[in-house]
């Protein structure tokens, strides 16, 4: 045989079946779409996040609200008197009471203030979180928790998070916050009633009237025997 027909012979030859089975450029088509879909499912995760990431009101009330009250309870146990501001209770945990005088040789430990985050005190200032200040508080946590200490401002209006006056964290409806009781107050615990009454005028031969019956007269040294 021919070398020409030979080297004929060994090189491969190509069909419409072949081409099918092994299409040019098939690799680099199948890298970009890998590439856009990655693309796409990042930037659909970017965007998700963000839509659904929670609320920062319902986070800073749901997971800060419980050191607004331990810290609130912590004045009262202290002062013998609720805080009637924010100042007022800021400045107790700037300037935490004197450790307790030591009995023994070891010395007691310095006293432990809970702390309020900034980003609540923030929302405070802002109205968005009402606390109620002065409030009366008794002994008994279970009767406590039966009123409101404070709440998210529109929580009338959507629902929203609050804090009882024992210091627990509750979701509420608008329903259920409206007919949840408020803690009451210094002020409320004065009622009218317990005012004394102004004493009444002691002079009451002032608002007498004269008498129209004629003074008796003394007697004389003449008028005798």
């Amino acid at each position: 045989m021919d070398s020409n027909e030979h080297s004929e012979s060994e090189t491969p030859t190509f069909t419409p079946e072949t081409d099918r089975q092994h299409p040019p450029y098939r690799s680099p088509l199948i890298v970009r779409g890998l590439v856009f879909a990655f693309l796409v499912l990042l930037v659909v995760g970017i965007y998700s996040g963000r839509l659904f990431k929670p609320a920062e009101q319902a986070h800073s009330f749901k997971s800060e609200m419980q050191p607004l009250g331990l810290a609130y309870h912590e004045f009262h146990q202290k002062r013998e008197r609720s805080p009637s501001s924010l100042e007022d209770l800021q400045d107790f945990i700037d300037n935490p009471p004197p450790p307790p005088k030591a009995e023994g040789i070891v010395p007691p430990d310095s006293v432990v203030v809970v702390t309020i985050p900034e980003s609540l005190k923030k929302m405070i200032d802002a109205g968005k979180v009402v606390v109620i200040w002065d409030a009366v508080l008794t002994d008994s946590g279970q009767e406590n928790d039966k009123y409101l200490l404070a709440y998210t401002a529109d929580i009338a209006d959507n629902g929203g998070f609050a804090l009882t006056a024992a210091g627990r964290v509750l979701e509420l409806t608008a329903e259920e916050f409206k007919a949840y009781p408020l803690v009451p107050t210094v002020t409320d615990a004065v009622k009218p009633d317990d005012v004394e009454a102004p004493e009444k005028d002691s002079g009451e031969s002032t608002n007498k009237e004269p008498s129209s019956e004629p003074a008796p007269q003394e007697s004389t040294s003449s008028d005798k025997g």
